[in-house]
C-alpha cells in the first residue's frame, strides 16, 4: 500500500485530506482575480453624481394640471369594485386623496421577465408640485451602485407614498422589494394603483393592445419619434456598463444610447400621469366622456354598478345601446330579464342589428326562450347562418388564414340551434 501511495504522489496525485495544503501558483491566482472596472468620470449633461456609480436629475416635463382637474383624486375610482363584489365585500368608500401624494413610478431593468439575476438600473419618479409635473430619475452605470440607487429611490417614493404604475403589481414593485431585501434596504408600505387593469377594462375591446405606448397613441393622441424599443434597453445598458473607460469610441456610442433610454423612461412616466388623469375624468363623468374617449361601455357600466352607481350605469348602457353598441344591448337585456321587465327586453332585442351574426343569434335566443316562438327563432338562426357563411367565403377569397372556418365553434353552435328549433317545430 505504501509503495502504491508513493507512486501516486510521484504522478502528482495527493490524498483528499491534503487538498488545499499546497499553495497555488501566483500566476494562477492572478488569472482567477475578477477584473475591476474603473468608474466612469461622469454621465450625461444635467445629471448629478450622488454616490459612486450613481447619478440623478430632475426634469420639468411641461405637463401641468389645469384648473378643472382640481388637486385631489377619488381613490374608489381605481378600486376593482367588481372583484370586491365577487369576494362579498362592500364597495370601496369615497376617499379623496391629494394629487401631491402620488408617485408615478417606472423602472428600467437588465431583464424583462424578472428573476433573481435581474436588477434595476434606472428609475423615474414623477410627482405634481404646484400644478407642474416633475420627474426625478436615478441611474447607475455599474452593479456596485445598486445599494445607493435603491436607497435613493425608496426615499424618493416615501416623499409621495401613493404609487401609480403600469403593470407594476406584476413587475416593478416585486423587483424593487426583492432587490431591497438583497441589499438590506428597508422598504416602507406604499399605496398602489396599477393603471394597466383600468386600461384593459376601458380599451382592450376597442383598441386591442393595451401597452402604454399603444395607449399613448390611441387614447392620448401622441406618438414617439426615434424612441428606443423596450426589448433593446437591457442590452444597451449592459454594453454601456461593460464599456472600458479607455475605449473612447465605444463609450461615446453607449452614452448616446443611454440618453435615449433615459428619455424613454421619462416619457413613460409622463404618459402614465396623463393617462391616470384621463381615467379619473372618465370615472368622474362617465356619461359625458365615454363616447369621446371611446371607452368600452359594458365594462364601464358594470364597474359603476358595482360601485353603487347603478343609475349612471343604466344611463350609460342606454346611451351605448342607442349608439348601436351590441355589448351594451346584450348587457341591458340581461339586466332587464333579471328584473322581469320583458317589455324592455323586447325593445332591446328589436334594436339589435339583424344584419350581423351576433344580432341574429340574440334575436333567435329571445324568440326561442322568452317568446316561445320557435318559428321566428328559426328564421333568425337561418339568417345568422347565411351571414356567417358569406363572411367565411369573403375571407377565404381574400385568403385570410385567420378567417372563421365553416366548422368553427360558432358555426357548430348555429347548426345545433337550427336542429333543435326544427325538432320543436316538428313536434308542434
Amino acid at each position: 500500500m505504501k509503495g502504491r501511495l508513493s507512486r501516486l504522489k510521484e504522478m502528482g496525485l495527493i490524498k483528499a485530506s491534503e487538498i488545499g495544503s499546497r499553495p497555488e501558483k501566483p500566476e494562477k491566482l492572478e488569472r482567477l482575480k475578477r477584473p475591476v472596472r474603473k468608474e466612469k468620470s461622469g454621465f450625461l449633461p444635467g445629471w448629478e453624481r450622488i454616490a459612486p456609480h450613481t447619478y440623478t436629475r430632475t426634469v420639468e416635463t411641461g405637463f401641468s394640471l389645469d384648473e378643472n382637474r382640481g388637486d385631489c383624486f377619488e381613490e374608489s375610482h381605481f378600486a376593482n369594485q367588481r372583484l370586491r363584489r365577487k369576494k362579498g365585500l362592500v364597495p370601496a368608500p369615497l376617499t379623496a386623496i391629494p394629487l401631491s401624494r402620488l408617485s408615478f413610478f417606472d423602472l428600467e431593468t437588465t431583464g424583462l421577465s424578472g428573476g433573481a439575476g435581474t436588477i434595476a438600473f434606472l428609475a423615474a419618479v414623477g410627482f405634481f408640485e404646484g400644478g407642474s409635473f416633475l420627474v426625478t430619475q436615478v441611474f447607475i452605470d455599474d452593479f456596485p451602485g445598486e445599494p445607493a440607487f435603491l436607497d435613493f429611490t425608496v426615499n424618493l417614493l416615501a416623499g409621495h407614498p401613493y404609487l401609480v404604475t403600469y403593470n407594476g403589481a406584476a413587475f416593478d414593485l416585486p423587483l424593487l422589494r426583492t432587490r431591497c431585501i438583497m441589499n438590506a434596504v428597508p422598504v416602507p408600505e406604499f399605496g398602489h394603483i396599477d393603471l394597466l387593469h383600468m386600461s384593459r377594462k376601458f380599451w382592450r375591446k376597442t383598441f386591442g393592445s393595451c401597452s402604454l405606448q399603444a395607449m399613448e397613441l390611441a387614447v392620448l393622441g401622441e406618438g414617439r419619434e426615434d424612441d428606443v424599443p423596450g426589448f433593446l434597453i437591457p442590452r444597451l445598458w449592459l454594453a454601456y456598463s461593460g464599456a472600458a473607460v479607455a475605449d473612447v469610441d465605444a463609450l461615446e456610442a453607449s452614452l448616446a444610447a443611454m440618453g435615449k433610454v433615459a428619455d424613454h423612461n421619462l416619457l413613460d412616466v409622463r404618459s402614465l400621469a396623463r393617462l391616470f388623469l384621463r381615467v379619473e375624468g372618465i370615472m368622474k363623468e362617465p356619461c359625458v366622456r365615454w363616447e369621446s374617449e371611446r371607452v368600452y361601455v359594458p365594462h364601464l357600466a358594470m364597474e359603476l354598478m358595482a360601485a353603487d352607481r347603478s343609475e349612471e350605469g343604466y344611463a350609460l348602457l342606454e346611451e351605448g345601446a342607442a349608439a348601436g353598441d351590441h355589448g351594451a344591448l346584450k348587457l341591458l337585456f340581461r339586466f332587464y330579464k333579471r328584473a322581469g321587465d320583458m317589455e324592455a327586453c323586447g325593445r332591446v332585442i328589436a334594436a339589435m342589428d339583424e344584419n350581423s351574426v351576433e344580432g341574429c343569434v340574440e334575436k333567435a335566443k329571445f324568440h326561442e326562450h322568452s317568446r316561445r316562438d320557435p318559428g321566428t327563432a328559426l328564421v333568425y338562426a337561418e339568417k345568422a347562418k347565411t351571414i356567417l357563411e358569406a363572411e367565411v367565403a369573403k375571407e377565404a377569397e381574400a385568403r385570410n388564414p385567420s378567417a372563421p372556418k365553416t366548422d368553427s365553434p360558432e358555426h357548430e353552435a348555429l347548426e345545433k340551434r337550427r336542429a333543435r328549433l326544427m325538432r320543436k317545430l316538428g313536434r308542434s
